[in-house]
């Protein structure tokens, strides 16, 4: 085959068929390497704490049988460790592996070009199935003093992966937008608006979180210094540091009124019944006596952020009907990711002084629900709407259009100044151009020809004498 002949369909084929083999091996590459890096970051973890930890061996092997149940844990997956349940697992470590999941489907989707929401359920599935399969085999493996049930880690690995991927691929494949398609204009409002007041729940928790951390500053040094070792409180520090994120939803629970109890303590602004704690410094946070006075000054802070919902509602445009839609799918969103992280986040804790762990998921939901709807329903409601700046998208919303809003007035005016040629002049130009144009088509054709130093195709020719 000589330079100049076209390309045969069976070598184009051929590179279409190599570039699908190269897609295949990287999404196997991303699947499989995803596990493999929590697995080696909780052993380079484990391996930093032992290693600065006083009076403990370091041994490569023991490390690696246990990330075993430390990359359980990242997965929320319940554990056993000599006899005492461990159900209330650190939730940043879940975070992290949550976006790394959520980071590689993304990337397998953009590198395999993929757009459509049916080419994401492969993606997913694959993650979740792998992820499940991974945490069943480890739960098998497990030997004392860990121990976990192979279908509660098959369960809980899988659903997490699942959650994250399709996080990763929802907005490469198209799947936001066909949720925005099958939902309600001011339904898809009010999820970004809750998504919004999520946000705002996560940054009240860690504000009072911080307000407790001030404050207790000096019992959170002495936890430390009560360690021993410089090692001792490094690792104690690094423990507290992941269960972060738990002590943020504490913090929102206790200002919602619902509260939380660790064991014998329930900890509410109204009531604080002091306990026997392990000595952690994040568990110094809490204070040793009973409920203060000015504790009761939190409830204004869920009220505020229902207000602050209500504000944002009341720059939708449309009647007031739609509006207080738009503010009870907010206020439902919000309600149920703190519901459902509540539920995560408490469990067992051994069989110590602590015991049972419980956010008090539905009762946290509930008073989430009312302190938002109650001060955004009056807001919304007693305050009217907010006239938005452009009148258009006022009527686009409210499906009422203006006649004072013209939406095409330049188009309307050349219409009317179109001249209009003779139908007769019109049909005895057409042969012509019919000939001037074959013949441009033809002589573009040949540069076209020379310029890729190729002949054009056979048939082609054919039909064009054949015409």
């Amino acid at each position: 085959m000589s330079a100049l002949d076209p390309i045969p369909h069976v070598v184009a084929a051929g590179s279409a068929d190599r570039r699908a083999g190269l897609r295949r091996w990287l999404f196997i590459a991303v699947v499989g390497a995803v596990p493999l890096i929590g697995f080696f970051a909780v052993a380079a973890l484990l391996a930093l704490v032992v290693g600065i930890a006083s009076e403990a061996s370091f041994d490569p092997l023991l490390i690696l049988m246990a990330a075993m149940p430390g990359w359980l844990m990242l997965y929320q997956s319940p554990l056993v460790i000599s006899g005492a349940p461990l159900s209330v697992l650190p939730m940043l470590p879940t975070i992290g592996v949550v976006l790394l999941v959520a980071v590689a489907s993304a990337h397998v989707a953009r590198r395999c070009r993929l757009r459509r929401p049916d080419q994401a359920w492969p993606v997913i599935a694959t993650m979740a199935l792998v992820h499940a399969c991974v945490g069943a085999l480890f739960a098998l493996l497990l030997v004392d003093p860990f121990s976990a049930v192979p279908v509660e880690a098959f369960l809980s690995c899988g659903l997490t992966a699942a959650v994250a991927a399709t996080a990763g691929v929802a907005n490469r494949c198209g799947l936001f937008y066909l949720l925005w398609e099958l939902t309600d204009a001011y339904v898809w409002t009010g999820l970004r608006i809750g998504l919004l007041t999520i946000a705002i729940v996560v940054a009240v928790g860690a504000s009072v979180l911080l307000a407790a951390i001030v404050v207790s500053a000096p019992e959170m040094v002495d936890s430390m210094a009560r360690m021993g070792g410089a090692g001792d409180a490094v690792g104690a520090t690094v423990l507290s540091l992941l269960y972060l994120p738990n002590a943020v939803l504490a913090g929102w629970s206790f200002v919602t009124g619902s509260g939380f109890s660790l064991g014998p303590q329930v900890v509410q602004p109204w009531q604080h019944t002091p306990g026997k704690l392990p000595d952690l410094p994040l568990l110094a946070v809490l204070p040793s006596a009973g409920a203060a006075v000015w504790w009761s000054a939190v409830l204004l802070l869920p009220l505020l952020v229902g207000m602050a919902m209500g504000l944002v509602a009341r720059r939708v445009p449309g009647p007031l009907g739609r509006r207080l839609v738009v503010v009870l799918v907010a206020a439902a969103v919000a309600a149920l990711a703190v519901l459902v992280l509540a539920v995560i986040a408490g469990g067992r804790l051994g069989n110590g002084p602590i015991g049972d762990v419980s956010f008090h998921p539905l009762r946290l939901g509930l008073t989430t629900l009312c302190w938002l709807v109650v001060p955004a329903v009056a807001m919304t409601w007693l305050g009217g709407a907010e006239e938005p700046d452009d009148p258009a998208l006022s009527a686009f919303a409210t499906d009422v259009f203006d006649e004072d809003i013209d939406p095409e007035p330049e188009q309307a005016e050349q219409d009317e100044d179109f001249d209009y040629t003779d139908l007769d002049d019109l049909i005895a130009e057409i042969p012509s151009a019919r000939q001037e144009s074959d013949a441009g088509a033809d002589s573009a054709s040949e540069v076209a020809a020379a310029e890729f130093d190729a002949e054009p195709d056979d048939e082609e020719s054919a039909s064009r004498d054949g015409r």
